[in-house]
């Protein structure tokens, strides 16, 4: 028995669902595997029941005065994060440009003057 919860509908009428969503919000959130979607045809569809989960496990409301990113690290945070990986990069790279040359130094054989 198909409820109406489970009763496939386009992306545009699930929009309706929910307020300040479109369908291209949706589309995206299929496209991240947090909406199941069908494909019978060229249409992507869904169910009520579908886009009410996605939205409950994927949208969080925040409450007023409260940081609205509160657990994403902050903008200087990032910067530290990226120039200490940039480090660990060169010093990686470095160390593999002296094994490289170690390496070839053994492969050659010694030079002898000519006489």
């Amino acid at each position: 028995m198909v409820t109406d919860d489970d009763a496939l509908i386009t992306l545009d009428e699930a929009a309706d669902l929910v307020p300040g969503f479109d369908a291209e919000a949706l589309k995206r959130l299929f496209r991240r595997s947090k909406l199941t979607c069908y494909k019978p045809g060229k249409k992507l569809l869904t169910t009520k029941r579908h886009v009410i989960e996605a939205v409950k496990i994927n949208c969080r409301a925040v409450p007023a005065g409260a940081p609205a990113i509160a657990s994403r690290p902050d903008a200087a945070s990032m910067e530290i994060s990226n120039a200490e990986l940039a480090l660990a990069r060169a010093e990686l790279r470095e160390k593999g440009d002296a094994k490289r040359k170690a390496a070839r130094a053994k492969a050659r054989p010694p030079r002898t003057p000519n006489q």
